[in-house]
């Protein structure tokens, strides 16, 4: 029964939401408060009220925060899109000399890592960061942080290879990935997202300490100097974050590259014979998905839905024939 029970609790309570959501939310409070309670006698004399509480009252109070937390949780992980949204720069658009700060200062790396490649002396090193940091200069403007050039490059990536970009295709596509490529690319979402929620807990307890600390009259110095760790910690969860967005964009491209051709096959679209034919495949694709355009294909014959058929219609074991 307990085992049972546990393989319950494993499916309700799965391990993203409560590693990326639950267990932040859970712990931002009790985590803001511990600095001041630790100036002066304060935590003992809070352990000393609550043991001083009936069992009823710190029952409901355990309940109620628990309850709240996990609604908080919800939400933040209904967010998850946004949240990284923020972290790519997007948001930035509100202040237009901000994000054309950010977007020149990565246009000129750009155009650096570009000129080593196209001079005598490209290194390999320059073909290596402009792989993973930056979409073809051909392609699309930078976005105004790393990680958000980062993901906009592994995005881009088909659309300067193949003809599309990844975003129109990627639901469709996603339906004819393998499990274990599926389980690949949410692991590694997964972990990018964990580390952006991370640089949001530790820039929110950085911001919200020294309050704290006003309002009780502890230690403004003290506050400070927390604070002021938690915004390096902040920013070296955010370093980590890039790397980890480059993992979850090389699972992208690897996943459009080995299954694109099972796209086309599932939609019984005839597959191309060279490149060129290909990137006028999925730009014909592509617009017939955006635009409702309408390329006049014509269906590929599927031999695998052909035998499907003759096996439904064929013989019983019986020897009597199955209705078509």
């Amino acid at each position: 029964m307990i085992d049972s029970l546990m393989d319950r609790a494993s499916s309700i309570l799965e391990r993203r939401f409560l590693r990326n959501a639950f267990l932040p939310v859970l712990l931002f409070l009790p985590v803001l408060l511990l600095p001041s309670l630790l100036q002066g006698d304060r935590l003992g004399q809070g352990l000393a009220a609550w043991d001083a509480q009936t069992l009823t009252f710190k029952v409901v109070t355990a309940v109620g925060y628990f309850t709240v937390c996990w609604f908080g949780a919800a939400v933040v992980a209904s967010q998850w899109r946004n949240i990284v949204r923020l972290f790519e720069g997007y948001p930035l658009e509100r202040l237009p000399w901000l994000q054309g700060l950010g977007v020149r200062w990565h246009q000129a790396q750009r155009e650096e890592l570009s000129a080593f490649i196209s001079a005598d002396s490209a290194v390999e090193r320059a073909y290596e960061l402009r792989y993973w940091h930056y979409p073809d200069v051909e392609v699309a403007v930078p976005l105004p942080t790393r990680l958000g050039n980062v993901l906009l490059a592994a995005e881009l990536y088909p659309l300067a290879r193949y003809g599309t970009a990844l975003v129109p295709v990627w639901s469709r596509l996603c339906a004819v990935l393998r499990t274990e490529t599926q389980q690949d690319i949410e692991d590694a979402r997964a972990t990018m997202e964990f580390l952006l929620v991370l640089c949001l807990w530790l820039t929110g307890f950085a911001v919200c300490n020294p309050v704290i600390a006003a309002m009780w009259g502890t230690s403004l110095p003290i506050a400070i100097a927390v604070s002021a760790s938690g915004l390096l910690a902040a920013y070296w969860a955010y370093l980590s974050a890039i790397p980890a967005a480059q993992e979850y964009g090389e699972q992208l491209r690897v996943a459009f590259e080995t299954h694109r051709f099972d796209l086309l096959h599932r939609m019984r679209l005839p597959i191309p014979q060279s490149l060129a034919a290909e990137r006028a495949q999925w730009q014909r694709l592509d617009s017939f998905i955006a635009k409702g355009a309408q390329p006049g294909w014509e269906y590929e014959a599927d031999e695998t839905l052909r035998v499907h058929v003759r096996l439904l219609t064929g013989p019983r074991d019986d020897g009597t024939e199955m209705a078509p």
